[in-house]
């Protein structure tokens, strides 16, 4: 993985603690604050957003122009202090174009205070503003010509983050099943992040804020939440065909896990509902892990985290050294070359620690 970026949240600013040494770029950015490059790359900034993107502007073009869409893992468990940590991977592989098939991307570290809100630190991926436009990919803010207008919906292009009170949500997709009901706002689920970000406290809350008809269930139901807090409980929030579940889970990834669905996957025009295939249906090997997609990186999850279960406790509790959390990473980063995992991309790992308050962000 690349190089490390720290952050730590204290009463009303984030400071940034940086392991490396890169060339920072800052650029104001209007009434939104300052953008400051982290990395050598162009991959990395932070922003301090000031705007208010409560603001009818700020809602209507997020309704008009924002959309998202991801693979992604987390877990949940506790380093050697017995802190909470909400681990995760973002998995998304953008491209430069159509014609070149390059990997780009430009993730956005962002602290958020709005007036009568919570503060909080956020992971956005900015492409998603505006995924065809050039300037916001690679190393775009530092290029002339860059409007700090295209941020405007940044709050709400955020994958995950954490929150004053230390409850971390994020954001991962569910493939919708062929008959079935898909998401009706194509960033509904991103506007729920961030709703949970600046008005809850705890899981409980969060599990509250599906049901006060800001966003409705049928809004956002290709994606699923993971949300965890400072107490270490971890919930897993999913909508389908408008029915809201409420799933005790520390691993969360890309299928239902309040429903059992076997694989339901679909060739010719014929479901399948199998566990595990090991071939088609020539005897060829064709490995595809069942219970929907991510399956493979659940259970590659789930088989380390036993390894670290402390069997003195009752209650199932893991913990382990954030190093370690960071191999289990690793393990389930996704490989953009071959078909293997969906050819999918891991754009950044994060390490929230719930207690503290902070994100240790690993970029590309």
């Amino acid at each position: 993985m690349n190089k490390m970026i720290y952050f730590m949240m204290t009463a009303l600013m984030a400071n940034t603690l940086l392991n490396c040494s890169p060339s920072v770029h800052a650029a104001e950015t209007g009434n939104q604050g300052v953008l400051t490059r982290l990395d050598d790359e162009g991959y990395l900034y932070y922003m301090d957003y000031t705007k208010d993107y409560y603001s009818p502007e700020v809602m209507n073009a997020m309704r008009e122009a924002g959309y998202i869409d991801q693979g992604c893992s987390v877990f949940i468990t506790h380093n050697i202090e017995g802190e909470p940590i909400s681990c995760r991977n973002y998995d998304y592989p953008h491209r430069v174009s159509k014609e070149d098939r390059s990997l780009t991307g430009l993730n956005i570290i962002l602290h958020c205070k709005p007036e009568g809100k919570y503060e909080s630190i956020a992971v956005a991926d900015a492409v998603w503003c505006d995924e065809n436009n050039p300037l916001l990919q690679r190393g775009g803010p530092d290029q002339e010509g860059f409007d700090p207008a295209m941020l405007d919906i940044l709050p709400y292009q955020c994958m995950d983050g954490i929150n004053e009170k230390g409850l971390y949500v994020s954001i991962q997709r569910v493939d919708i099943k062929e008959g079935e009901q898909p998401g009706r706002f194509p960033a509904g689920s991103s506007m729920l992040l961030r709703h949970m970000l600046d008005d809850c406290a705890n899981v409980d809350e969060a599990i509250r804020k599906t049901e006060t008809g800001i966003l409705l269930p049928e809004d956002w139901q290709d994606c699923h939440f993971m949300v965890s807090d400072a107490a270490g409980r971890s919930m897993v929030i999913e909508s389908r065909n408008s029915a809201v579940s409420i799933i005790p889970s520390d691993i969360c990834t890309n299928f239902y896990l309040g429903s059992d669905d076997m694989e339901d996957y679909y060739r010719n025009g014929k479901l399948r509902e199998e566990a595990v295939k090991m071939t088609d249906e020539d005897m060829t090997p064709d490995y595809h892990y069942g219970y929907g997609h991510g399956y493979h990186r659940f259970v590659t999850i789930l088989g380390q985290l036993e390894r670290y279960r402390d069997t003195a406790k009752e209650e199932y509790y893991t913990v382990m050294p954030e190093s370690t959390a960071l191999v289990i990473l690793q393990s389930v980063a996704q490989n953009p070359y071959t078909n293997a995992s969906g050819i999918s991309m891991t754009q950044y790992s994060a390490i929230y620690n719930n207690e503290k308050r902070t994100v240790k962000v690993w970029s590309f």
